[in-house]
């Protein structure tokens, strides 16, 4: 599937500012410092660049492992000499890890995980557990409610207090973009706000 520039919408990060949601009565630094996550939000405060993001995504593809081994037939293909060769020999660079490839006004750029550590300063490390989309039998479904609206099984963003509601908001808006879409929380969203809290 091709896909052109002005078929992408890019969804911004919105800066947090701290000091000032203190001064309104709503001290939740604390909470975002405990993470590590300082260092990111200051980064947000730079600007967005949307046209080279979208430069970057509508030529960008994937390079991993299957994409290192075509490499290395591609150039056995054209010289079958060089058959058992490593790809060091084969005059190629190493393959370290998967990589996101792509060009931006014919520069080469290259992402990978190693690279999005070092510039939110946050190492890439926790535990995921899949399997929890739409689980409405699920046991953590209570206890999540209980640290979103108190003692309520059930509730709405109106019944939780200032500081947890604009924690979620800064959760949708800058850790877990949802893009739009529903009101409500997966529940994993709701863990990984339980679990922030």
């Amino acid at each position: 599937m091709k896909l052109e520039q002005w078929d992408l919408v890019v969804q911004t990060e919105r800066p947090a500012d701290f000091e000032s949601l203190a001064r309104h009565d709503c001290d939740i630094k604390g909470y975002y410092e405990a993470q590590g996550l300082l260092p990111y939000f200051n980064m947000l405060v730079g600007p967005t660049y949307v046209g080279l993001v979208k430069h970057f995504w509508v030529r960008a593809s994937i390079y991993d492992k299957h994409a290192a081994m075509l490499e290395e037939h591609e150039k056995v293909l054209i010289d079958l000499s060089l058959g058992g060769k490593t790809r060091e020999e084969l005059g190629l660079e190493p393959f370290v890890e998967t990589e996101i490839r792509s060009s931006i006004m014919g520069v080469p750029v290259f992402i990978n995980q190693s690279m999005i550590e070092c510039v939110i300063r946050r190492k890439a490390e926790g535990e995921f557990e899949d399997g929890l989309d739409g689980n409405k039998k699920s046991t953590w479904n209570k206890t999540v409610a209980e640290t979103m609206f108190g003692e309520k099984m059930k509730g709405t963003s109106g019944t939780m207090s200032k500081k947890k509601r604009v924690i979620l908001k800064i959760q949708n808006d800058n850790l877990l973009p949802k893009g739009g879409g529903s009101d409500q929380p997966s529940l994993k969203h709701r863990m990984f706000f339980h679990f922030f809290i």
